[in-house]
């Protein structure tokens, strides 16, 4: 069994150890939640308030990618943790939390009871065309995505469609789609969602192998979330790792320094550091190795992939990445995900890649870096 599994407990030298330093938090939402968490404790039985206060908890969450929040937001609907007659508001709460935790089978269920309460709920339809593209199930995702054709602007449901169309062998056409949009979008839409779209072209540039594509387009992303003093971890750990491959670690040390927060920022900030010989790299990874053992004794299974990154990249341990990156491809099948187990299998065993090879040859993923690692992939066998 992995060593991970058997982690010890920590136990702080002296109670003026700092274990972690939790983040600062926007004033006007705390406000909020104080004031309504009043509220509720008044009025237990109403639905207005405790979803108000679940969603100011998760809106806390998204600031600051604190998984605490929620924890918090999931007390906040606990009269309903399991009724299938919640309210449909209730629902889509429900389904988020259980996406974060990765209980994509119990997200995809609320979902889907609010769409049948409710065929034009768009964000139900575009949360189910997440929790489906996670899980690889592209189809399903594609008809999710359709769905937002009528509901929506032409960006949302132009990009969920162009994101799909990425991982199923047309990446050229969607990156031409998002380009337009993008234009055409220029100035009616909102600066979260062109930065999802940003996000979602960067992400296919570099699949293409076109790495300067790919830097505008998240720098582009960036500096709409930094003009607008919003946090997004899923930009910055895409970005991170972008830099990671171009040999850039130095600059993801220097952007990744406030948010040490969270364990996926953390990471690439430790494999930067672990590079560029950072004289905190250890102390780095030392947390990291704290916050997974804490994770595996609660029983979650949210960090297997940032676990069996960290296994291969920092702890040079690739019998343990694989099996954890084993472990995380059963629930998540996105292109990170695919890198993951190929390069934990060829550092340990090639053959353990053949379920991965069999879904890049299905769904047409085009990715110049999966085609590296399946050209190396050929070479083992031929040498075998």
């Amino acid at each position: 069994m992995p060593a991970c599994v058997q982690a010890q407990t920590y136990i702080p030298e002296s109670a003026e150890t700092v274990l972690a330093t939790l983040p600062d938090t926007d004033p006007s939402l705390t406000d909020d939640i104080r004031r309504l968490q009043q509220a509720v404790a008044e009025q237990p039985d109403s639905v207005e308030l405790r979803v108000r206060l679940a969603e100011h908890h998760i809106a806390l969450y998204r600031q600051t990618d604190d998984p605490r929040y929620n924890g918090y937001a999931q007390a906040a609907i606990a009269p309903w943790r399991e009724d299938v007659d919640a309210p449909t508001r209730v629902l889509l709460i429900r389904a988020h939390l259980n996406q974060q935790r990765h209980a994509f089978a119990l997200a995809r269920a609320d979902l889907q009871l609010a769409l049948e309460r409710d065929p034009r709920n768009a964000q139900a339809w575009l949360a189910l065309s997440v929790v489906e593209r996670v899980s690889g199930r592209l189809a399903n995702a594609h008809k999710a995505c359709a769905a937002l054709l009528t509901l929506t602007e032409t960006l949302v449901s132009g990009t969920c469609l162009a994101d799909i169309a990425s991982l199923a062998g047309k990446a050229p056409e969607a990156f031409a789609t998002l380009d337009r949009l993008l234009q055409a979008e220029s100035v009616d839409s909102a600066d979260h969602l062109r930065r999802w779209a940003l996000t979602i072209q960067g992400e296919v540039a570099w699949r293409l192998g076109e790495p300067e594509l790919a830097l505008q387009a998240f720098e582009g992303g960036l500096a709409l979330a930094e003009a607008n003093e919003q946090f997004d971890g899923y930009l910055l750990s895409a970005w991170a790792d972008f830099m990671l491959e171009q040999g850039r670690a130095q600059a993801v040390d220097r952007r990744l320094e406030p948010y040490d927060q969270s364990d996926a920022l953390l990471l690439r900030r430790a494999i930067a550091a672990k590079r560029i010989n950072h004289p905190n790299a250890g102390a780095m990874a030392d947390t990291l190795r704290r916050r997974f053992a804490a994770s595996q004794r609660r029983g979650d299974d949210v960090h297997l992939r940032e676990q069996a990154r960290f296994a291969l990249d920092i702890d040079n341990k690739p019998s343990e990445a694989l099996w954890l990156a084993q472990r995380n491809w059963a629930m998540q099948k996105e292109p990170a995900d695919v890198l993951l187990v190929l390069r934990a299998a060829l550092a340990f065993n090639p053959a353990a890649a053949d379920p991965v090879v069999a879904f890049v040859s299905e769904t047409g993923l085009q990715d110049v870096r999966v085609q590296t690692l399946l050209e190396r992939l050929g070479d083992t066998d031929a040498a075998a």
